[in-house]
C-alpha cells in the first residue's frame, strides 16, 4: 500500500511538473514579426467530437533561407487554409523557433527570394492543377483568371 502511495504521489508531481505547450495568448503581441510561410498540410483532429472547422496544420516559413523552419499548430479553429495555401506566419523576436499561424496570404514587402520561392510554387500547383483538370476547362479558367487579372490592373 505504502509502495502504491508513492508512486501515486511521484506521478502526480510529474505530470503537474510538465510544461505545456506555449500558446499564442501567453505571449504579447508585439513578441511577434510577420514572415511569409507555406501550408505543408491540413488535417482534422483526431477528436470526432470537434468542429469540422478544428484543424491541425504543419506550415514552413523562412522560405529564402537554405533550410526553412517548420512549424505546427493544433486544435487551430479555421475555414480557408488548405494544403499549399501561402500563409503570414507570427515569429517571435527572440527564439524564431517559436511560430504561430497568422493568417491565409501573401505579405506586401517579400523579398527577392520568397518571390521566386512563391512563384516556383504556384506554378507547381497550377501544373498539378492541369494534370487533374481537363484541357478544355483549364483553358478556360486561366483565360477567366487572366482576364480578370487584367480588369483588375486598369
Amino acid at each position: 500500500m505504502r509502495k502504491t502511495l508513492t508512486i501515486l504521489i511521484s506521478l502526480g508531481f510529474g505530470l503537474i511538473s510538465c510544461k505545456s505547450e506555449k500558446k499564442y495568448s501567453d505571449f504579447n503581441e508585439s513578441d511577434f514579426y510577420e514572415v511569409q510561410g507555406i501550408i505543408n498540410y491540413v488535417n482534422p483532429t483526431s477528436d470526432p467530437f470537434d468542429s469540422p472547422t478544428e484543424k491541425n496544420i504543419s506550415f514552413t516559413y523562412f522560405l529564402d533561407r537554405p533550410n526553412p523552419k517548420t512549424g505546427i499548430e493544433n486544435d487551430l479553429e479555421m475555414f480557408e487554409a488548405k494544403n499549399g495555401y501561402p500563409l503570414i506566419v507570427l515569429v517571435h523576436k527572440d527564439d524564431e523557433n517559436i511560430s504561430f499561424y497568422g493568417r491565409v496570404g501573401i505579405l506586401e514587402n517579400l523579398n527577392d527570394k520568397e518571390k521566386a520561392f512563391l512563384k516556383n510554387h504556384f506554378q507547381n500547383e497550377m501544373n498539378k492543377i492541369k494534370e487533374k483538370t481537363p484541357e478544355y476547362n483549364y483553358n478556360a479558367l486561366i483565360k477567366d483568371t487572366i482576364t480578370e487579372n487584367q480588369t483588375d490592373k486598369k
